[in-house]
């Protein structure tokens, strides 16, 4: 999410500038708003949007729940499980700034509601009609402005004819052109991204090019240059118009009176300059669309099943919480530069499954690995087996990654393949997600396997190689 901010923040910064630089004093009015509302949309969507061809560019059926054979709790001592060397993660806390971000989220939100209610209060009102304008007279504001095809004026004010119909022309180009649902957009993605500079530099932008547009057609109409240029200056003075309404007393004067009197350059310099812009931003989005840095580790939690008063499926000699949670800290030890391994938990301590979900959601790995042992009434049943649920957004992607850790268990276990389930953890997590069965514990060839102190070492390195062939697909 950091990530997304930081590059959504690049990118407007970066397109805002070729618009401030190149298109804010020229009288291409129409493909300005068109470049701001589309450069603003895709400068957010873009991050979300990676293109295969760059991925070297450094960029951003169920089957039953087996019925395991019961669970006890002990009170033996067990040797220390820490291995020097691992990078313990402790769950992450909830981070201050997203309460903030929540609030001034959630002020804005209300602003906007309660803006929006009183302009619907006012469209409820009497009106009168002119032309395809719905003229409202109240004393909320002193701005002329207008709200689609509602027009607000202060009942007070004193308007010669040619005045008038100056301010009734404007207001009608802001209907017909629906400089309103510009507005309402705009609005809305502030609630969101406050935070970025650039969308409230969008915003004013925006805003401006919409008063430049209604000016110059207001003016092609046949309207007066000069007592046109008479109107803004004398009704440009005030200082609140209603909010979400387009206003004819609104934004810079001196700024409208300039682009009124200025000559259109040339249609070859008019279009040379549209074309370079739309190179330059084709140029930000490519680049935005890359973000992805493929140098980054494969992030994966891997999950020690059971622990503290669960103890998981268990034989005569072992239980099944230690025997995972040896291997998933050898595991750990492993990790590097290319696999990033996070443990849910790194002793003998009872997780519940919601605790373990929200774990792996806060983290947002690119894959959550949980480690078992099996467990089956008929001792003749061996070998390790996967599962994946089908119903899951990213159910693709888990079916695959679990081939791969399956295929890597070759050497240690016989492959019972890859099946489907609904686990809990498997439901509830927001990422690809696989339950490795690193054998079965009433197996006297699998038991001796997971009993053995050099074959945990192999499992664990077994497990490493195939998250790292993960990692390698995944570049």
């Amino acid at each position: 999410m950091i990530s997304y901010f930081i590059y959504t923040l690049i990118s407007l910064g970066c397109s805002y500038t070729v618009y401030f630089l190149i298109l804010r004093k020229q009288k291409t009015f129409q493909f300005n708003r068109f470049f701001l509302l589309v450069s603003f949309v895709l400068c957010l969507l873009a991050p979300f949007l990676e293109f295969e061809v760059f991925n070297n560019v450094p960029s951003i059926s169920k089957i039953p729940i087996q019925t395991f054979n019961g669970t006890s709790d002990v009170s033996q001592s067990i040797e220390d499980l820490s291995i020097e060397g691992v990078e313990i993660k402790i769950p992450a806390q909830h981070n201050p700034l997203i309460y903030v971000y929540l609030a001034i989220t959630s002020f804005l939100v209300f602003r906007f509601l309660k803006n929006f209610i009183k302009i619907q209060q006012l469209i409820n009102g009497k009106y009168e009609r002119f032309g395809k304008l719905k003229i409202i007279k109240t004393n909320d504001s002193e701005f002329v402005s207008s709200f689609f095809n509602y027009m607000f004026i202060n009942e007070n004010q004193a308007l010669n004819n040619d005045d008038y119909l100056s301010i009734v022309k404007h207001e009608t180009i802001h209907f017909e052109e629906k400089h309103s649902l510009d507005i309402i957009f705009i609005e809305l993605m502030i609630c969101v991204f406050w935070f970025n500079p650039f969308v409230w530099f969008y915003k004013k932008a925006i805003l401006q090019n919409h008063e430049y547009i209604a000016d110059d057609k207001s003016v092609s109409s046949g309207i007066d240059i000069e007592n046109y240029s008479n109107t803004i200056i004398n009704l440009g003075q005030k200082e609140y118009r209603i909010p979400l309404t387009s206003g004819f007393n609104f934004i810079q004067i001196k700024n409208r009176i300039i682009m009124l009197h200025q000559s259109k350059s040339s249609v070859l310099n008019r279009t040379l300059k549209m074309t370079f812009v739309s190179l330059l931003f084709a140029g930000i989005f490519v680049l935005s669309c890359t973000y992805k840095d493929t140098n980054e580790p494969l992030l994966v939690v891997v999950d020690a099943g059971h622990g503290g008063k669960d103890s998981g499926n268990f034989n005569e000699d072992d239980r099944e919480k230690y025997i995972v949670l040896q291997i998933t800290n050898l595991l750990a030890s492993l990790s590097d530069e290319k696999v990033e391994i996070v443990l849910t938990r790194t002793n003998d301590e009872f997780l519940s499954l919601q605790e373990r979900a929200d774990f792996i959601n806060n983290i947002n790995p690119d894959l959550f690995l949980s480690l078992h042992c099996n467990a089956h009434n008929d001792s003749s049943i061996k070998g390790t087996e996967a599962y994946f649920n089908p119903k899951h957004k990213n159910a693709q992607t888990s079916l695959k990654y679990a081939r791969i850790l399956v295929e890597h268990q070759s050497d240690n276990f016989y492959s019972r393949g890859v099946k489907e389930a609904g686990f809990y953890l498997l439901k509830n997590t927001l990422v690809p997600g696989v339950y490795l069965e690193l054998g079965f514990m009433t197996n006297e060839s699998d038991s001796t396997v997971l009993s053995d102190k050099n074959q945990k070492e192999k499992i664990a390195k077994s497990i490493y190689e195939g998250l790292l062939k993960i990692s390698n697909q995944i570049k």
